[in-house]
């Protein structure tokens, strides 16, 4: 068996008959497309989600009421809790040997003005001091929000770069004001450039002390609290210390569950890798489907090849080749014709994801997984469907397949 002359002999036949290859093909070339674009997407999304878990610290957890729940019942059940407060936040970083900081936040979106520019819906957050280093937001120029403003219920601010940009142009916001909503605030800090997520700026913010924050939106909502461990290493300690102290504070028994919710950058990833694997798990089902018509097609045709060529297979079989040696002929053409097609379903493919990023906020990763994926799982379908034609053709009698016309 000559494998060379197999993969002619099939590379021949594609060239022949262009448009029967490329109806042949096509189921194969939509499968793998669809497979490598989706496993290029949910990729691109897991190191992306990863890394900005990673840039928020690792070992920086919250605490709020809600947590990661998507069930709208449970929602509303977990949002009648009682809230927590700015004191909660104090007592853990007080008592708590093992953490570094916690600090408490609210946010809302409100109306920020200056002369006549004018943002609208921009997240303002109301902080205790010290957020901005737990948020790992860095600072461009300017100070953050200290202790000194926390405790005075100060008018004033920091806002992000697109927001100084938007509101100030060339202007040094620093030491200026802005009105938000009908609240008058000195600018002390500006953000430093972070980017965008999704296509949202996630420099549109701007940044007030909280009790100034509940100046103006008042005391009834709950506060999200943020908590640093001192090390890495210090991490599921800090979250014990927390659970004990807000559990005391909040007067839960020892057999009830928690009522507050704590949540950690593995349960985020978790959460969205399982999220990802369910879209990716549906898509690759659809484009299983996609791949075994394409599957079909190919031993169709190599079912018509055996019988086209049935006294080509009987003066090989005259002249000395073995079953096996048919068999290998047959089996390389359908691998080749499925690989042919995955090999151009695999550019379409990355073609196709590597476009979507270009345009789209969305990131893509085009991975050396997907593409062995692609070319085994052609390969794969090459062997499974062309091995029936293949076993036919072997098994032909060499004098009757002589005397086939």
């Amino acid at each position: 068996m000559n494998v060379r002359e197999s993969v002619g002999i099939a590379l021949d036949a594609l060239r022949a008959n262009r448009l029967r290859s490329s109806l042949t093909l096509l189921g194969v070339v939509i499968g793998v497309s669809s497979v490598i674009a989706v496993m290029s997407l949910v990729q691109g999304l897991n190191r992306y989600v990863g890394a900005q878990l990673v840039t928020q610290g690792a070992n920086v957890f919250s605490v709020d009421l809600i947590g990661n729940e998507f069930d709208f019942q449970k929602v509303i059940e977990k949002s009648r809790r009682k809230h927590l407060t700015v004191d909660d936040a104090v007592a853990i970083a007080r008592a708590a040997p093992h953490v570094e900081a916690a600090v408490a936040s609210l946010t809302d979106f409100m109306t920020v003005r200056r002369a006549s520019h004018v943002l609208r819906n921009v997240a303002v957050k109301g902080v205790m001091e010290g957020a901005m280093e737990i948020d790992d937001t860095p600072l461009a120029t300017g100070r953050p929000i200290g202790a000194e403003d926390q405790r005075g219920a100060a008018a004033v601010c920091v806002v992000g770069a697109d927001a100084a940009e938007q509101l100030f142009g060339s202007l040094d916001p620093v030491g200026r004001d802005v009105r938000i909503d009908d609240l008058r605030c000195t600018v002390v800090g500006v953000g430093a450039h972070l980017g965008s997520s999704f296509g949202s700026s996630r420099d549109l913010y701007v940044l007030i002390p909280l009790r100034t924050f509940q100046k103006l939106r008042g005391r009834e909502a709950s506060v999200q609290i943020s908590v640093k461990s001192r090390g890495e290493g210090d991490f599921e300690t800090a979250q014990g210390e927390t659970r004990a102290i807000l559990r005391a504070r909040r007067h839960v028994r020892p057999a009830e569950a928690d009522d507050f919710e704590l949540t950690t950058p593995e349960m985020v990833l978790s959460l969205w890798k399982n999220l990802s694997g369910a879209i990716f798990a549906v898509i690759v089902g659809v484009a299983s489907v996609s791949l075994i018509v394409g599957g079909i097609v190919i031993m169709n045709i190599m079912l018509v090849s055996v019988t086209e060529r049935t006294r080509e297979i009987g003066i090989r079989k005259a002249l000395g080749a073995t079953r096996r040696d048919v068999l290998g002929q047959f089996l390389i053409e359908a691998i080749t014709l499925s690989l042919v097609g995955g090999i151009i379903g695999l550019v379409l493919g990355a073609g196709f994801s590597l476009l979507l990023g270009l345009v789209t906020p969305l990131p893509v990763y085009v991975s050396p997984l997907a593409i062995l994926l692609g070319i085994t799982t052609s390969s794969a379908v090459g062997m499974f469907f062309g091995a029936y034609p293949a076993t036919r053709a072997a098994r032909l009698d060499p004098i009757e397949s002589l005397r086939y016309e």
